[in-house]
């Protein structure tokens, strides 16, 4: 899909979708518990299909029901499974398409029985680290083998102690804790420096909703007995402070919108774009009807991505649109996601002329508040949303038409990007 944008001056206000986060994270308690749960609010993109599509391999079933006509929100009702109690001589393929969180989430819970499971998904998902699991895998005699034709393994893993580093993604740390139930409990203690926490907590409260007693000792372990089972219940998904970052940045550097439906309690980490927002010059206040951004004096700023790092690439473009040179360390990370987002946002806004340069855990950009230019500026997407949707922004703002090619990526995580972005007076054409 090729998206053509022209300089625009957005009005107006949305609803922020679901959070695909704790869309994740509420699918799989529920499809883990016994009896019959509810999902409301549920987004729709590739990565929720991704999740479902694995529950029902494993064995859970479900209904969808539309909550409204564009079917963005939807209410799921979920009939739960025992992934410990598949036929040991069976086997099982799961495919997370490009979900990073559902092949990572999955892996330990498919590992509770005997059955032989094999994962699929995009060859930029298959070859993202899965060193942790290999080991642990290797520690207890079981297979494992990483290809670009797919991930093999079969269990039983078993419980008891484990000890992960923090430094690597949480997303690890949630498998582990999401399939304890079903190991027959874990003692799992993370190892400093402790990154994306945040992630981590959201995993935690999702399953204490579902009825799992999980112990806190101290700040770096958890402890899950083995007695501990999900039980069904309703859960509400919440608005998505990641997918919000792309118009708080927006509202920011363009004009004044407001953003509904997002809680201003929320533990999700990228909650933390709003300390962006404000370091970098912006205003927000929170209303009745939601939370107001609008433009101010615009900074250089400085800040840390180690427990946010999917806001990266929107404070990439973020930086390129505020004079003086910014700073975004413990980025790292980004570069292996669907793809290497650093070189690719080094990549997209070098086109317009930007300073942007990185060490391998820094990103250093100068910015500058006017990248006027009459010649259309072709943008690559990279295969990835997040890259797709940044330069959107950037390219709504910095007074050049642009061209973004692979605009599909969207679909990962926000199909509807794009008409929100009319909705609120963005120039988007398809073609």
């Amino acid at each position: 899909m090729i998206i053509d944008l022209e300089p625009s001056r957005i009005s107006g206000s949305l609803r922020v979708p679901p959070s695909k986060s704790l869309g994740h994270r509420a699918l799989i308690c529920a499809g883990l518990a016994g009896g019959d749960s509810i999902i409301r609010h549920l987004g729709s993109s590739k990565d929720m299909e991704a999740t479902l599509n694995c529950l029902k391999a494993l064995g859970a079933s479900f209904t969808i029901e539309n909550e409204d006509e564009n079917g963005i929100f939807r209410t799921v009702y979920m009939h739960g499974t025992n992934p410990a109690k598949l036929d040991p001589n069976s086997s099982v393929t799961l495919d997370a398409y490009e979900s990073g969180s559902t092949i990572r989430f999955f892996i330990p819970v498919a590992a509770a029985g005997k059955e032989a499971v094999t994962f699929l998904g995009k060859p930029s998902l298959l070859v993202r680290p899965m060193g942790i699991y290999a080991d642990l895998f290797a520690g207890q005699n079981l297979p494992f083998e990483q290809s670009e034709d797919g991930i093999r393994f079969h269990g039983p893993l078993a419980g008891g102690s484990y000890t992960i580093d923090g430094s690597i993604s949480s997303q690890f740390l949630s498998g582990l804790l999401l399939a304890a139930p079903f190991l027959g409990g874990i003692d799992l203690h993370v190892k400093a420096p402790y990154q994306s926490r945040s992630y981590v907590n959201l995993t935690l409260d999702m399953m204490r909703t579902f009825g799992i007693h999980i112990e806190e000792p101290d700040p770096f372990t958890y402890i899950i007995r083995k007695d501990e089972a999900y039980a069904a219940c309703q859960a509400d998904v919440e608005a998505d402070w990641s997918q919000a970052a792309f118009f708080l940045v927006l509202g920011m550097l363009n004009a004044p919108i407001l953003l509904k439906g997002l809680n201003p309690a929320s533990l999700q980490g990228d909650a933390v774009i709003m300390d962006a927002v404000r370091l970098a010059g912006g205003k927000l206040e929170w209303t009745e009807d939601g939370l107001l951004v609008s433009p101010g004096t615009r900074q250089a700023f400085d800040f840390d991505l180690a427990d946010c790092p999917d806001l990266g690439p929107i404070l990439c473009a973020l930086a390129a649109m505020v004079p003086g040179q910014s700073v975004l360390r413990h980025a790292s990370r980004l570069r292996y996601k669907e793809c290497d987002r650093i070189a690719a946002m080094e990549d997209e806004l070098r086109k317009w002329g930007v300073d942007i340069h990185s060490t391998e855990d820094e990103i250093y950009i100068t910015g500058q508040t006017d990248w006027s230019s009459t010649d259309t500026v072709v943008i690559d997407g990279h295969n990835d949303h997040r890259i797709v949707m940044a330069m959107a922004v950037f390219s709504v703002c910095a007074k050049t038409p642009a061209r973004i090619v692979g605009a599909q990526a969207v679909t990962k995580s926000y199909p509807h990007f794009f008409d929100d972005l009319k909705s609120i007076q963005g120039k988007v054409v398809q073609s």
